[in-house]
């Protein structure tokens, strides 16, 4: 997801020694399969399906691995499930989270993946999983985030810097294996477009060996947060590529490029950065999220001579790379998060969420258990992995550098627009870090042959099974979605509706129905309102009435011992306390319930 604001460093560490816990390392990997494909990719991968890991529909496939690329330099972790319907004909769909260095597992387990982890550390299907239609392909990228890495390390995780230190920096840690990447090598979006075509090629290279159900070219690339960097980036690289590979007769898969979705996406900063402003007055819920005073601050910040919005257009209009881009580029982003992003993180006038505002900031929406889970021995050991998981902040810092994150990307947009494409663009209205309002500017911003056509078309409502979920704006090939009641990943707040609305994309039907045929050339346009008018109020935060919800210990968890299992169940003998309660709250043992966990004692996952 698309981090708030630059990591603070905290004050010097101790040099004192520290109490820490006993080693707990990840188990060695057993009987994993390892091929060379065609295009020198070596692939390490083992066969979940007997294993009872997250897809348990008999009959459907599922694989865990790491393909090597680079040169052999990185080892990036996939997790791939087959289609339940049919996974020789179906196409395959890439899922790709943001951050950057937030790893897609997260669509894997809270949005979009064949199961859900639930708070005693089992697994429950998933109600409408997007296999259901296709195949599902996450990777872990940039390397470096979750089971990925360059090289690695043993030691203590320090959780400030996330580097790999001898001893313990901070009380309660445990030695561990961790990730060790240069974050550098790959800090900027066309970089990992790079990266993660070999990736995709490296994965069709392995088939039929891999899995040999799997047979369509047909491909779909999804992505989320900061993904709407990597969406349109990655998809014309691909595109380019494809057309290399026909012209040249080069060896690789030719991809059927059939769709690009992006959901809650942070696309362009300089067409969307203004409406984190807007949002704290023009959202859809009643609040005014900061005062008028502050309000005016933040639009003087951003309209002043010399000040964000000047900054954003100065870094747009440097398309060329290097030292002068990325200073401009990092300067940018920089002075917009200050000045006018954190207006609402600093002067709230409300605790309420950044990627939910009808939540208190905090909360862990959509809980995160699958973060504990995979550092259990069992799971790391049926994934094949001998390392710690955990995000990274190096890679997102690196970025930040870079300048990639003010990089306008509004143009490589414009430019899959005049390909046979459908692009859906998909926004919770609850959202504010990458809100719908910044969405629809951007829906509206793109340069291409139906520009004017897609203004013009209305709004109508998003109807699945006779319910009305949100309000899309469509024209030929492209469509623009506010789906209520939805925060950032909307597959968790509205699993049936995200789903129909990938799955109309898929199949090349119109988003508000899913009963008209829309070919990419189609003159289809949505008929209704020329604003997206729907209004909820909200009667104090929505985490008043919902028990507290628990907390991960991400990113300082380390593996359990087979042996010690059991006392993962221990997250079954709490009671629920409310959040209003939570800061002072004592434990008690007897209902079943969850609880945040910096005030629940594990022996196995020490935080």
């Amino acid at each position: 997801m698309h981090l708030p604001l630059p990591l603070l460093f905290l004050s010097p560490l101790l040099t004192t020694a520290l109490p820490h816990h006993e080693p707990r390392q990840a188990p060695t990997p057993q009987n994993l399969t390892t091929i060379t494909t065609p295009g020198g990719n070596t692939v390490r991968y083992k066969d979940l399906t007997a294993s009872g890991i997250c897809e348990t529909t008999p009959g459907v496939g599922s694989y865990s691995g790491y393909i090597d690329v680079n040169g052999g330099r990185d080892h990036v972790f996939f997790l791939f499930f087959e289609s339940r319907r049919d996974p020789a004909t179906d196409p395959l769909t890439l899922w790709l989270n943001g951050g950057p260095g937030s790893d897609s597992l997260i669509g894997a387990f809270e949005e979009i993946g064949p199961c859900e982890v639930l708070a005693n550390m089992t697994t429950s299907l998933r109600s409408h999983p997007w296999n259901g239609i296709s195949n599902l392909l996450f990777l872990s990228q940039p390397v470096g985030t979750g089971f990925s890495y360059s090289e690695k390390k043993t030691g203590y995780l320090d959780p400030t810097y996330l580097t790999v230190e001898e001893e313990p920096t901070q009380e309660g840690q445990s030695e561990g294996t961790w990730a060790v990447v240069d974050a550098t090598l790959t800090d900027n979006s066309p970089l990992a477009a790079r990266t993660t075509w070999e990736l995709v090629q490296g994965f069709y290279g392995a088939l039929p060996s891999l899995d040999a159900q799997v047979e369509s070219s047909d491909f779909h690339l999804w992505t989320e947060s900061f993904g709407g960097h990597w969406g349109p980036a990655f998809f014309t690289y691909f595109y380019e590529q494809n057309e290399k590979l026909s012209a040249q007769g080069s060896p690789g898969r030719k991809l059927n490029m059939k769709s690009l979705g992006i959901v809650n996406g942070i696309v362009d900063e300089p067409t969307q950065t203004e409406y984190l402003l807007r949002f704290t007055k023009e959202n859809t819920y009643g609040l005014q999220l900061i005062n008028d005073t502050i309000y005016a601050e933040g639009d003087w910040a951003l309209r002043r001579p010399g000040g964000c919005q000047d900054n954003l257009n100065s870094c747009a209009a440097l398309t060329k790379e290097g030292l002068v881009r990325r200073a401009q580029c990092s300067g940018a982003q920089f002075i917009c998060q200050n000045d006018v992003e954190s207006m609402y993180y600093t002067f709230k006038t409300e605790n309420r969420g950044t990627y939910d505002i009808r939540a208190r900031d905090g909360d862990d929406v959509p809980p995160s258990f699958w973060r504990d889970w995979l550092n259990t021995a069992p799971v790391a050991s049926a994934l094949g992995v001998d390392l710690n998981y955990t995000g990274n902040n190096q890679i997102y810092s690196a970025y930040s550098v870079s300048g990639d994150f003010a990089a306008p990307y509004l143009p490589d947009l414009s430019k899959l627009l005049q390909w046979d494409v459908q692009v859906s663009l998909v926004y919770g209205d609850a959202d504010y870090i990458c809100n719908w309002l910044g969405g629809e500017a951007l829906s509206l911003a793109a340069d291409w042959s139906g520009k004017e056509d897609f203004a013009k078309a209305g709004y109508t409502d998003l109807v699945v099974d006779g319910e009305a979920y949100g309000e899309t704006r469509q024209f030929g090939k492209l469509s623009f979605t506010r789906v209520w009641e939805a925060g950032h990943e909307v597959p968790f707040f509205q699993p049936l509706a995200a789903f129909q609305i990938f799955n109309r994309t898929s199949n090349g039907w119109d988003i508000a129905t899913g009963e008209i045929a829309v070919e990419p050339n189609s003159s289809y346009a949505t008929n209704g309102t020329a604003k997206a008018t729907r209004t909820s109020n909200l009667q104090g935060l929505v985490s008043d009435a919902r028990p507290a919800i628990l907390r991960s210990t991400y990113p300082g968890h380390v593996f359990c011992k087979a042996t010690e299992q059991h006392e993962v169940k221990v997250f079954e003998f709490w009671t629920v306390v409310p959040l209003a309660q939570h800061k002072t709250a004592k434990l008690k043992k007897g209902n079943q319930g969850k609880m945040r966990s910096r005030y629940l004692k594990r022996k196995c996952m020490p935080w």
